[in-house]
């Protein structure tokens, strides 16, 4: 019964992800088509109706998410910045002409407390190395985690600085090229950062088993050809190479 809940709880994933997917793959598309040929008639809050309802769709997946005792990442990024989507159509159709500084207030906040989270983070991190209450073979990877964390939250912040200086001042003539180098330093420390996560779906395409299992079990062929073994014979010796569980003397 267990088996065939936890089944069900990885298929609804699967079909909210691609959901999820689908949704921003539809901005992108009408973000591209507004910018690209400049349609008058294509107003912003069409082109982020994707967002507003990836938004919704993203409250609902962390209800059911938290109850499945899933983890929820990109979900809840999406869930809490409804408001900063909201504001940022408005801006753009000109309905009010407030700074950027303040139209990005939404994001303002949501990375002071992630630098509060990465502040206790690292404050824990080191109590326990300090302390010897972890598994030495686990201090690399929190030591390595803390970092990476601390290195992507300190680049966004510089990131959004830069672009809130760029849009509020016109005469402001620095290059795009560098005003997005902190960015992308933060999208590779979080790359690096997601090798240090644990959790989620370890299965290829829901195949629920090892890739090399699953392909064994699939091409019964692979499994006669492959459970054989060798013998590198040398001049002197013949040295046995176990292959498939069994030794060739």
């Amino acid at each position: 019964m267990g088996s065939e809940s936890g089944t069900t709880a990885d298929f609804q994933a699967m079909l909210l992800s691609t959901s999820i997917q689908m949704l921003l793959f539809s901005f992108e598309a009408c973000l591209c088509y507004k910018l690209v040929y400049q349609v008058p008639h294509m107003q912003w809050y069409l082109v982020f109706m994707p967002l507003f309802l990836l938004s919704v769709i993203s409250i609902v997946i962390c209800g059911w998410g938290w109850k499945k005792e899933r983890p929820l990442d990109l979900e809840l990024l999406f869930a809490v910045n409804l408001l900063q989507f909201v504001m940022l159509v408005l801006r753009l159709e000109r309905l009010i002409t407030w700074s950027w500084q303040i139209i990005l207030i939404p994001l303002w906040i949501m990375l002071g407390v992630c630098s509060i989270a990465v502040i206790y983070y690292i404050a824990l991190t080191a109590i326990l190395v300090c302390t010897n209450d972890i598994v030495p073979s686990m201090r690399t990877p929190r030591t390595a985690a803390s970092f990476l964390y601390s290195l992507s939250n300190f680049c966004l912040i510089l990131f959004l600085s830069l672009l809130v200086s760029k849009l509020d001042n016109p005469a402001n003539e620095q290059s795009f090229v560098v005003l997005f180098l902190p960015y992308h330093v933060c999208m590779a420390s979080l790359v690096m950062s997601a090798f240090y996560q644990k959790g989620g779906n370890p299965w290829w395409f829901g195949i629920r088993d090892d890739f090399c299992v699953f392909l064994l079990k699939t091409c019964p062929p692979m499994r006669v050809y492959g459970n054989v073994s060798y013998v590198y014979v040398t001049r002197d010796t013949a040295i046995p190479i176990m292959v498939g569980g069994e030794e060739d003397e």
